[in-house]
């Protein structure tokens, strides 16, 4: 695919057909569509790799091949596009089934520009399909001789994201012993389920449970509720913010067993950093008991993830627990650098 761009009347000539954007000051693009969302066309060009074109800025758009694409009204087509006429465009009908295939023809149609909402939409974001997304993480040592010892380290994430639902489970084991006897012994699952009531708003319903030998923590559950707003959503950036009710219950080895109802605040955030090799992250959650403000929990873990080869990556990150009112004779804090080798798909 060779790609060119014609500024004003002077014309370069093409070597191979191709995709072509015409933007209204009068510059013509052309390359191959990769996909729109967002307001942002991704066009991939010969000199500069994948670009980004605001789609408010184009006048007309012509592709060699057919492009999957969803309407504003959330009709989802296979379709070539053809503008001949400024802010328009002509497409078949093909209706897509709910697996993505064609279901059948009618006759070409015209549409405006501003009615195309997604250009090769991921499922999720076409409304027939889920995209399944997580990681897995491993690590650990072994030493034996003077000193013999034993760290293990397991954590994943699966995220499962249609139109509306987004399904996020989790789970952190961490095994370490020390001349056989055991020197960390902790566990925490999650599991949490949105509900998007418009394309950033949504709520939510999640429930953790964790137990920490060294902590005294046989048991703590906490399960609630509550609303998020989802600031960006896209490959490379993703940001959210969320705050709701919980109520927290803790069976403990020694102390006595409490509970309490408590104010919830998370964020999670990651972004490619570096040219797009590397991962940044950072997550936490702070719970905040209602009955007494010395009550409070925060959950912290912040670090970057470098690829390797294919889907596998290492990764180094700082975890930081720290609670309010521990049990008798633990401290307030444990913090963690975590070095990682892990596997993630999308």
């Amino acid at each position: 695919m060779v790609a060119t761009v014609v500024h004003g009347a002077g014309i370069w000539p093409l070597l191979a057909a191709a995709d072509e954007i015409r933007l209204k000051n009068g510059d013509v693009i052309t390359g191959k569509v990769v996909r729109k969302f967002n307001e942002k066309v991704v066009f991939n060009t010969s000199y500069a790799g994948d670009i980004q074109v605001t789609w408010s800025e184009i006048e007309s758009i012509k592709t060699d091949e057919p492009l999957a694409i969803t309407l504003t009204d959330r009709t989802n087509l296979k379709t070539t596009l053809d503008s001949y006429e400024n802010g328009k465009a002509m497409i078949k009908l093909v209706q897509l089934d709910e697996e993505g295939e064609e279901e059948k023809e009618h006759e070409e149609k015209e549409i405006s520009l501003s009615d195309l909402l997604y250009i090769n939409p991921t499922p999720e974001l076409s409304g027939v399909g889920v995209n399944w997304s997580g990681r897995i993480n491993l690590g650990g040592s072994v030493t034996q001789g003077n000193t013999d010892t034993t760290t293990v380290r397991l954590d994943g994430e699966s995220i499962a994201r249609t139109l509306n639902h987004r399904l996020t489970v989790g789970a952190v084991v961490n095994r370490a012993t020390n001349n056989g006897q055991n020197t960390q012994f902790n566990n925490r699952s999650s599991i949490k389920l949105d509900r998007f009531i418009s394309n950033k708003w949504y709520v939510y319903a999640n429930n953790t449970l964790e137990n920490d030998r060294f902590r005294d923590i046989k048991l703590r559950t906490t399960t609630g509720v509550g609303s998020g707003y989802q600031v960006f959503e896209r490959p490379g950036l993703n940001l959210f913010v969320e705050g709701g009710l919980n109520y927290v219950s803790v069976n403990y080895y020694e102390a006595e067993k409490e509970s309490y109802p408590g104010a919830r605040w998370a964020l999670k955030y990651d972004q490619r950093v570096f040219g797009g090799s590397t991962q940044f992250f950072h997550e936490h959650e702070v719970l905040l008991g209602l009955d007494s403000a010395s009550n409070a929990l925060a959950f912290t873990k912040t670090g970057l993830r470098f690829p390797i080869v294919n889907n596998f990556n290492a990764s180094i990150q700082y975890n930081l627990d720290w609670a309010g009112q521990p049990a008798d004779g633990r401290k307030h804090t444990d913090s963690a650098l975590i070095f990682n080798l892990g596997y993630v798909w999308q």
